[in-house]
């Protein structure tokens, strides 16, 4: 390896080519380079859905969720199933183990696994709905809103525009949410339902009208002539003049005359959707893998823009999401740190080695940039924050190699040696131990870049990008900085004078190698004060967001219907575009009975729900969400009584910040519902909450109409024509359909009052009893038992689930359970099953997934320094300077006010890389000189000579994460911090420590 110096001095035009292709390609490649905000995380769950109309919760679960349940554990690469039953619906998540990365087999097993349970479901029920793209990520939110048009012109304008985007290269997926489908209605008055004309006479009549069926064919002197009879409906007055017999009369009588026909949406509104409170149409747009988002997000502007010319005046197209502009200020605020932090490395260099050396090193740092760039992109790692942040602490590190074979080539000219021998030597001299010190630092990084799950997944190109670029630079150092040196580096022959700073250093390393026990000692009680100062840090798995949106979750109580849902978020919305209140919001949407998009990756949207709403709330900036944040939260508290509603920020990472969850798992619902009161009350109590929840929700009134079956026999009527009757009655029947064009309408028959209704109207239905002729009061069929019923049941694993949510204003999930600890303890006293959820149990899964590569890590790392040494004290020696980093890394958080997080995590698993290279390049130096000196000697001169590198190393490191500390960049202000101070700390120590331990690992004596 030590011949990549020697070949680059000897085939200088070659290497200045390659170098220039570098260059080159480096630039072509981040120009267009695919960009997102944050790094990708793979969803790995698929829904399925299953719907079986008017069905109890508790039914849904034993009927239909039990056995779906079962059929998906029978496929061995499902890791949980979750579920929730409720009146009518049944909602099944799978999600898949970390480790697999290909799904679309185990998607089709799926399916092939719904249409074999199908066989096992009650006949009314419908076949389960497979979702298997529930992490599409919308790039672009489109609201389409209009004064003077209805929803159902909207609509075509929206399956217009749809149709449009999907032109733009690079269009994956174009949904639309908010659509309400129209209906046929034919309302009869409560009257002729129950006492008039016979409304079953009259269904038949309509549907023996409105076929479309052929009428034969005839052969006509060998022609074939087709027969169409015509009478299937083409206009509403078609279905209006309809002729209906009247019973025991030979007279007819026109539909409209005994009832209302009238085209309108479903009623009650489909998951309607509000654009600042105003009914709207949206476009949720997603785009394939590898497509840079601005570039993309340029050209759907084009192209809406040019789409909104082109529409009525009125239509308006409006941006309610827009990820290109936050994936663009994320990308550009990132690259300016980069840029920042490039000028920092470079400046310090030059000034602590001189113009010409550094700018031979300075040289060294744009080109490793630009070649691990193209090397990223050909690893296909995305430009993103994290990406972006991980360059950015790199650059503080690639530095290192070029300035220690500068240095290096330095000295060896003041001590008379020639250029290209200079070059050379220091080539074959350090190729070995700067090859140790990367691949050290790398495989620190190792438990990162294989770590399963989301926060793994998050993270991980912080390994890979720190990986390439310490590789790209190690090449480099033995590749371009010896030629350069060897050119343009020119110094004058003469001793090597010790500076002032080593002269001081010299002093005091020897006062530490006479008392070496009593620095030992104070080093020890130093450390174990960094321990403690440790456990005072505040504790969070991932910080909020930074970005100029907030989320509002409205809840009202279960069994709401959709009208009174919708009413609250009308009230709510319209405050927020009061401009005088709140003028810092520049938009809202609002999804009703419904989540809408994924519009963001670390965001589940809420589960459809009629008593349930969620809204994204824009303001113009960032630094105005917390101000308007607040004041919705004081809001609500006494506008809305009739509903929760939640405010917060958005989160980073996969799992909800500061969130706390306990599972209570109990067969036995009344026991789960008493056990989570006994909880929510105590959680209630704690100062401060924001949030106190349970998932079941409220019990909900449940009236069972008990059917008298002799009775019914004896009067001819079915179990199916009571519910039909029924349903037709109170939400309304279809009984054929109207054809529109292309686009086929449900003809829909109900009483006149709609959606709206009275309990006591109960006592007014009749059923027609076609074998007698007469009508039958529903009272004297069944018995009415009212009760209340679990609004729904939640499983986890096949086993009925309770969670409880909370969480705190201020403080993060563990101080929640801190609080919470006596309560968990009664409960295991009390044999009751619990699992913690939310943040502490995300955070505990991903530093058991960091940690689970970590001893393979370390052994790689200890068989690397055995290699090099082929000794296993000086191995012992490198390896105890790690704890070294704790001192100055507790310091530096608690200075900075900076919680203890899992990116803080990742920062000490960078220090612990950087700081063993110091040891490394101090031991060789130890090494190469007591082969010329007597052991303490030696051990003096190779400290002084690695003092100016290590030191120039250690501030172009520190320095170089400015950018990120000045900027309180959320995700990566506390592992710079840390990163920081543990860094110019443990470098200090390490300077003293390494010697003082070498001196008692080989008992050199003190001179």
């Amino acid at each position: 390896m030590g011949n990549i110096t020697g070949f680059s001095i000897q085939n200088v035009r070659f290497v200045l080519v390659t170098v220039l292709l570098f260059v080159v390609a480096g630039i072509l490649v981040y120009l267009n380079y695919p960009s997102r905000e944050d790094p990708s995380i793979t969803i790995r769950q698929v829904q399925i859905t299953t719907v079986a109309p008017g069905m109890s919760p508790y039914k849904v679960e034993q009927l239909i969720t039990k056995p779906i349940e079962k059929k998906l554990r029978e496929i061995a690469e499902v890791d949980t199933i979750t579920s929730d039953s409720k009146t009518g619906v049944s909602l099944i998540k799978a999600e898949v183990y970390d480790e697999i990365k290909q799904f679309e087999s185990i998607w089709q097993d799926v399916r092939d696994k719904m249409d074999e349970v199908v066989a096992e479901l009650p006949a009314n029920v419908g076949k389960p709905i497979v979702n298997d793209e529930v992490g599409l990520t919308a790039i672009a939110s489109i609201a389409l809103w209009a004064d003077g048009f209805s929803l159902a012109e909207l609509k075509q304008f929206a399956e217009d525009i749809r149709d449009e985007i999907y032109t733009v290269d690079g269009t994956k997926k174009v949904e639309l949410y908010g659509i309400q489908d129209e209906q046929i209605f034919i309302e009869f008055p409560q009257d002729l339902i129950q006492k008039g004309l016979q409304v079953p006479s009259i269904v038949d009549a309509l549907v023996a009208q409105n076929v479309v069926m052929s009428g034969g064919e005839l052969n006509v002197d060998g022609r074939l002539i087709t027969l169409q009879p015509s009478g299937n409906f083409e206009s509403l007055d078609d279905i209006r003049n309809l002729q209906v017999s009247i019973p025991e009369t030979e007279d007819v009588i026109r539909l409209t005359d005994i009832a209302t026909v009238r085209r309108a949406y479903v009623d009650p509104p489909s998951r309607p959707v509000l654009y600042n409170g105003i009914p709207a149409l949206v476009l949720s747009v997603s785009i394939n893998e590898g497509i840079n988002s601005i570039h993309y997000g340029e050209q759907l502007r084009q192209k809406t823009q040019q789409l909104q010319n082109g529409l009525p005046w009125g239509v308006v197209i409006d941006y309610a999401t827009y990820q290109p502009d936050l994936v663009k200020k994320s990308v550009n605020g990132a690259v300016n740190n980069l840029y920042q932090t490039l000028i920092i490395v470079l400046v310090v260099v030059m000034i602590f080695m001189g113009l010409r050396t550094g700018l031979i090193v300075g040289a060294f740092v744009p080109v490793t940039m630009l070649m691990s760039i193209v090397i990223m992109r050909w690893m296909d790692v995305e430009l993103q924050r994290m990406s972006i942040a991980a360059m950015i602490i790199a650059l503080g590190m690639l530095v290192d190699n070029g300035i220690v074979i500068a240095e290096s080539i330095n000295v060896k000219l003041r001590n008379g040696i020639k250029g290209i021998d200079a070059a050379i030597d220091t080539g074959k001299q350090l190729t070995i131990p700067l090859l140790t010190s990367t691949l050290t630092t790398i495989l620190f990084f190792m438990p990162i870049a294989f770590a399963a799950g989301a926060a793994g997944e998050f993270t991980m190109s912080l390994a890979q990008v720190i990986s390439i670029v310490l590789l790209s630079s190690w090449f480099l150092s033995l590749y371009l900085t010896p030629m350069v040196s060897s050119k343009f580096m020119k110094v004058t022959v003469q001793p090597n004078k010790p500076s002032t700073l080593t002269m001081y250093y010299t002093r005091f390393i020897e006062k530490v190698l006479r008392f070496k026990a009593v620095f030992f000692i104070g080093l020890i009680i130093v450390f174990v004060g960094s321990l403690s100062l440790m456990s005072k840090l505040d504790k969070e798995f991932f910080p909020l967001g930074e970005r100029n949106q907030f989320l509002v979750y409205i809840d009202l109580p279960a069994g709401s219907s959709v009208y009174q849902t919708k009413q609250v978020t009308e009230r709510l919305t319209h405050w927020f575009s009061d401009i005088e209140t709140n003028p810092e919001v520049s938009s809202t949407v609002s999804y009703i009975s419904g989540g809408g998009p994924r519009f963001f990756l670390s965001l589940s949207p809420p589960d459809p729900d009629e008593h349930k709403a969620f809204t994204l709330i824009n303001t113009y900036k960032p630094e105005q969400v917390d101000q308007v944040l607040q004041r919705t939260k004081d809001y609500v508290l006494t506008a809305f009584p009739e509903a929760r509603i939640e405010a917060k920020k958005m989160w980073m990472g996969g799992t909800e910040t500061g969130l706390f969850e306990l599972r209570l798992i109990d067969k036995n619902m009344e026991r789960l519902m008493a056990t989570s009161d006994r909880v929510v009350a105590t959680l209630s109590e704690l100062p401060d909450m924001a949030i106190v929840k349970q998932d079941w929700e409220n019990p909900s009134v449940k009236l069972d109409l008990k059917i008298d079956q002799a009775q019914a026999r004896q009067l001819g009527i079915s179990t199916e024509q009571v519910a039909s009757t029924l349903n037709g009655y109170f939400s309304g029947e279809k009984v054929s359909e109207f054809r529109d064009g292309d686009e086929i309408i449900p003809i829909v028959i109900r009483s006149e009052k709609g959606s709206y209704h009275q309990l006591s109207e109960l006592l007014d239905v009749q059923i027609f009893s076609s074998t007698h002729a007469t009508w039958v009061p529903l009272i004297e069929l069944v018995d009415m038992e009212g009760d209340w019923q679990a609004s729904r049941i939640k499983r986890r694993d096949q086993q009925r689930t309770l969670t409880v949510m909370a969480k705190h204003e201020t403080k993060p999930a563990g101080y929640v359970l801190e609080q919470l600890q006596p309560m968990l303890e009664e409960l295991e006293q009390q044999n009751i099953t619990y699992e913690l959820g939310g943040e502490v149990e995300g955070q505990a899964e991903a530093n058991q997934k960091l940690f689970a590569n970590f001893p393979y890590a370390f052994g790689l790392i200890c068989l690397l320094l055995v290699w090099q040494f082929n000794s296993l004290r000086k191995t012992a020696i490198i390896l105890l300077t790690i704890p070294l980093v704790t001192i100055g890394a507790s310091v530096g958080l608690y200075v900075m006010n900076a919680p203890f997080g899992f990116m803080v995590i990742l920062g000490f698993f960078s220090l612990a890389g950087i700081i063993i290279n110091n040891g490394i390049v101090l031991i060789d130096q130890i090494k190469i000189e007591e082969a010329k000196l007597p052991p303490y000697q030696a051990l003096i001169t190779a400290c002084q000579s690695r003092l100016r590198p290590i030191l120039i190393t250690t501030l172009t490191t520190v320095l170089g994460l400015l950018p990120l500390i000045l900027s309180f960049d959320a995700l990566f202000y506390g592992m710079a911090s840390a990163i920081a101070f543990g860094l110019a700390v443990g470098s200090l120590l390490t300077l003293f420590f390494v010697p003082a331990l070498y001196a008692v690992f080989y008992r050199i004596k003190v001179s």
